[in-house]
C-alpha cells in the first residue's frame, strides 16, 4: 500500500503541477478581472453540476461497490451500473446546457457594482454553455478511476489530470498569438478565436482526460457489456445509496454559491479565492488524496470481511500519516504565501495587488488543511461501510459553519476571512467525524493519533523557527533571488522537520525505507494495522 501510494503521489504531483501552471497562464493572460470572474463562475458550474446531479453518487459508493464486484467476479452487475450511470450522465449534461443561463445566474447573483451586471452574466453564459459539456467526462472519469482503483491499478487515474492541464495549456498560449492587452468582458463577443480557444481548451482537456483511461480498462481486463438495466440489484444499491449522498452534495452546493457570491463577482476576489484554492488543493491532492486513493480498496476489503481491528489500523494509519505530511504544508503555505504567489502568479496581466489578495486567501485557507484532508478521509471509513447518511449529516453541520463564518468574517476581512472560515469549519468537524466515527466503527485508535499529532506539532515549531529566521536573514531584490530564498526556505524547513521527527522517534519517518529492500520487521505503529 505504501509502494502503490508513492505511486499516485506522483501522478498526482505531476497532475497538480500542470495544474498550477495552467493557473499561471490563465493569470498571465487574463490578470485579476472581471473577466476572469466569469470565467471561474462559468468552468465552475459544470463541477457543480455534476456533483449535484451524479458526481457525489458515484464517487461515494463506486468504490466499494466495483471492489465488491471484482471479489465476486460479477461482471454483469459492474457492466449495469457503468451503463446506467453514462446514460444518466448524458442525459444531465443535455439538461444542463439548455439550463446554462439560470446556471450561470445563481453564481452572480451578487455581482460587483463595478461591472455592468447584465454584460457580465451574458458573458459568463456564453463560456457556460461549452463548459457544461466537461459534465458528461467529468463522470466518464470517476467511473473509470472507480474501476481501476477497485483492481488496485492506481497510476493511470493519477496522470489522467495532468493530460486535461497539458491540453488545456497548449489552446491557452495559442490566445497571446490572436489578440494584444487585457481582455476584457466585451472580447468574448466579438473576438471568436479568443472565445472558442478559452472555452474549448477548458473543455477539450476535461474530455481527453476521460478518454485517456479507456485504454487503461482494457489492458487492465475488465470487460464491460451494454446492460442498461435500471433493476439490476446493482443499479438499485447505488440508488439506494444515492438518497443520502444527494443530500450532502446539495449542501456543499449551497455553501459553494453563497460563498462565490460573498466574494462579489467581477471584483476580482471570486479570482482571488479560486486561486488561492488551487494551490491549498496542491498539498491536500498530493499528500491526503494519494493515501487517500490506495487506502479506500484496502478499507472496503477489512470492512467485508468484518475485521473490526483491521479497520481501525487502516484508517488510524490513514490519519497519522495524513497529519505527519500536512501540518508542515499548511505551516509553509501560512508563512510564505506571498513570496509563492508572487514567484507562480505575478506575471502578465496578474498585479502584485492581485498576488497580494490572493496571497490573503491562501493564508486563510491554509489553517485549515489539516482539519479539511483528516475530515475528506475519514468520511472515506463512512463509506466503506456503505453509510452515506452520516457524511451528509455531519457535512450539513460543517457547509452551515462555512457560511455563518464566511458572513461574518468577509466584511471585516475580506478574501481572508473567506479562507478563514472554510479553516474553522473543517477544523470543528474534522473533530465531530472523527468521533462519530470512533463511536459507530471503532475506528480510532486515539492513542497512536494523539502521540503522533504530539510529536508533529512539536516538530513543526521548531520548523517554523528555521524557516522564519532564513526568511529573515535573506533579502532578495529580484525574482530570482526571491525564488532562491523560497528555495532554501522550503529545504530548510524540510530538512529540520525531518530530523525533528527522527530525534522525536515518530517511526513512520523510519518506515520510509521500506522502499529499499527490508532490513527487519516493521514497527506496527506505521502499517495498517497500527
Amino acid at each position: 500500500m505504501f509502494k502503490d501510494t508513492v505511486i499516485v503521489a506522483i501522478g498526482t504531483a505531476v497532475s497538480r503541477l500542470t495544474g498550477l501552471m495552467r493557473v499561471i497562464v490563465l493569470g498571465v493572460i487574463l490578470g485579476q478581472t472581471a473577466l476572469a470572474d466569469a470565467y471561474d463562475g462559468a468552468n465552475n458550474s459544470p463541477n457543480s453540476i455534476y456533483e449535484l446531479l451524479v458526481g457525489g453518487v458515484l464517487t461515494a459508493s463506486l468504490v466499494p461497490v466495483f471492489t465488491r464486484h471484482a471479489e465476486e467476479k460479477d461482471d454483469d452487475a459492474t457492466s449495469a451500473v457503468v451503463t446506467v450511470s453514462l446514460i444518466v450522465l448524458a442525459f444531465a449534461t443535455l439538461l444542463a446546457i439548455a439550463a446554462a443561463p439560470l446556471i450561470f445566474r445563481i453564481f452572480s447573483l451578487n455581482p460587483s457594482a463595478a461591472v455592468d451586471a447584465n454584460q457580465f452574466r451574458a458573458v459568463g453564459t456564453m463560456m457556460c454553455r461549452i463548459f457544461l459539456i466537461q459534465i458528461f467526462f467529468y463522470g466518464l472519469t470517476a467511473i473509470a478511476s472507480a474501476l481501476l482503483n477497485s483492481r488496485r491499478r492506481f497510476f493511470a487515474a493519477a496522470w489522467a489530470p495532468a493530460v486535461a492541464n497539458i491540453v488545456t495549456i497548449m489552446f491557452l498560449l495559442l490566445i497571446p498569438f490572436t489578440r494584444d492587452g487585457t481582455p476584457g468582458l466585451s472580447d468574448i463577443k466579438v473576438d471568436g478565436a479568443f472565445y472558442w480557444l478559452l472555452t474549448l481548451g477548458a473543455t477539450g482537456g476535461i474530455a481527453a482526460m476521460g478518454l485517456v483511461l479507456l485504454p487503461a480498462i482494457k489492458r487492465a481486463n475488465i470487460n464491460l457489456s451494454f446492460k442498461p438495466e435500471l433493476r439490476h440489484p446493482a443499479v438499485r444499491t447505488m440508488a439506494r445509496l444515492s438518497f443520502w449522498t444527494f443530500g450532502y452534495v446539495v449542501t456543499n452546493q449551497v455553501c459553494l454559491v453563497v460563498i462565490k457570491n460573498l466574494a462579489q463577482p467581477g471584483s476580482g476576489n471570486q479570482d482571488a479565492y479560486s486561486k488561492a484554492m488551487t494551490f491549498f488543493y496542491l498539498p491536500h491532492g498530493l499528500l491526503a488524496i494519494s493515501i487517500a486513493t490506495t487506502f479506500v480498496p484496502e478499507l472496503s476489503r477489512r470492512v467485508r470481511n468484518n475485521d473490526v481491528d483491521g479497520f481501525a489500523g487502516g484508517m488510524t494509519a490513514g490519519f497519522r500519516w495524513i497529519s505527519l505530511l500536512t501540518l508542515p504544508a499548511s505551516l509553509g503555505m501560512i508563512l510564505l504565501a506571498e513570496p509563492i504567489l508572487r514567484i507562480f502568479l505575478q506575471h502578465g496581466h496578474f498585479t502584485s495587488e492581485a498576488t497580494y489578495n490572493t496571497s490573503r486567501a491562501l493564508i486563510g485557507l491554509a489553517v485549515g488543511l489539516l482539519g479539511f484532508s483528516i475530515y475528506i478521509f475519514a468520511l472515506r471509513g463512512f463509506y466503506a461501510h456503505h453509510d452515506t447518511r452520516t457524511p451528509f449529516l455531519v457535512n450539513l453541520v460543517e457547509n452551515v459553519l462555512n457560511v455563518v463564518f464566511a458572513v461574518w468574517l468577509v466584511d471585516r476581512h475580506g478574501v481572508l476571512g473567506l479562507g478563514l472560515a472554510f479553516a474553522l469549519a473543517y477544523l470543528i468537524s474534522s473533530v465531530i467525524v472523527l468521533w462519530l466515527l470512533h463511536v459507530k466503527h471503532k475506528a480510532v485508535k486515539w492513542r497512536a493519533l494523539g502521540t503522533l499529532l504530539a510529536r508533529c506539532i512539536v516538530a513543526v515549531a521548531i520548523m517554523s523557527l528555521a524557516v522564519t529566521g532564513v526568511d529573515r536573514a535573506l533579502k532578495p531584490t529580484s525574482g530570482y533571488s526571491e525564488l532562491a530564498e523560497l528555495f532554501f526556505c522550503l529545504v530548510v524547513g524540510f530538512m529540520v522537520y525531518v530530523g525533528a521527527l527522527f530525534v522525536l522517534r515518530v517511526p513512520e519517518i523510519r518506515q520510509v525505507s521500506g522502499l529499499l529492500p527490508s532490513r527487519g520487521s516493521a514497527t506496527p505503529d506505521a502499517e495498517i494495522s497500527v
